[in-house]
């Protein structure tokens, strides 16, 4: 789902990026550097990577799932909502369009930051929207950053992706549906 959700706003980059600088294929979806510390965005493209995967607590559901199927009810986990943290890194030998490249991702993400199913069909089933904010790091957390990724700074943006629900609703329990009521339950008290 996390692949998915990555690839949809890729395809969706692209597309703006294609209008405003007629070139295919300028985000590309990969590590920063490979495993030696070489850089491995191609020249003139924008390297898009999953810096962190959040659980968001804040709207988390306490209560399992309840599933009626065949007159049995089925306790599943509840959803897990996940907000994901993307970089995207302008690699160019100019620096300026380098910085022409991070402005239009910017851009872009003013322009529309929500993407709902019924609008994006591409998201597939599994998604059903997804909240693209700016998240701004500070100095020292942007430098730990670069230097957890094992990268020389390039001009970079990175945004929150919000509410992705996981809910794979595998059932922990079954149990019959309630048919009746005793009603002489309790009736014997003295």
């Amino acid at each position: 789902m996390v692949d998915k959700a990555l690839f949809f706003l890729r395809q969706e980059l692209n597309a703006y990026l294609k209008l405003k600088t007629g070139d295919d294929n300028k985000v590309n979806l990969s590590a920063l550097v490979n495993q030696s510390g070489h850089g491995v965005i191609p020249d003139t493209s924008v390297g898009m990577m999953l810096v962190n995967i959040e659980e968001e607590k804040m709207f988390r559901a306490q209560a399992p799932q309840t599933i009626l199927n065949n007159g049995q009810y089925s306790f599943a986990n509840p959803e897990l909502k996940l907000n994901l943290y993307i970089i995207f890194a302008a690699n160019h030998s100019d620096h300026r369009e380098a910085l022409v490249l991070i402005s239009y991702i910017i851009q872009f993400f003013q322009g529309k930051n929500v993407f709902e199913n019924q609008q994006s069909p591409q998201l597939g089933d599994s998604i059903e929207m997804l909240m693209v904010d700016l998240y701004s790091l500070g100095f020292e957390q942007q430098n730990q950053l670069w230097a957890s990724l094992g990268a020389k700074y390039m001009p970079s943006v990175v945004y929150k992706v919000r509410m992705l629900i996981v809910n794979e609703k595998l059932s922990n329990a079954v149990m019959p549906a309630i048919t009746a009521v005793d009603k002489a339950f309790g009736a014997n008290k003295e």
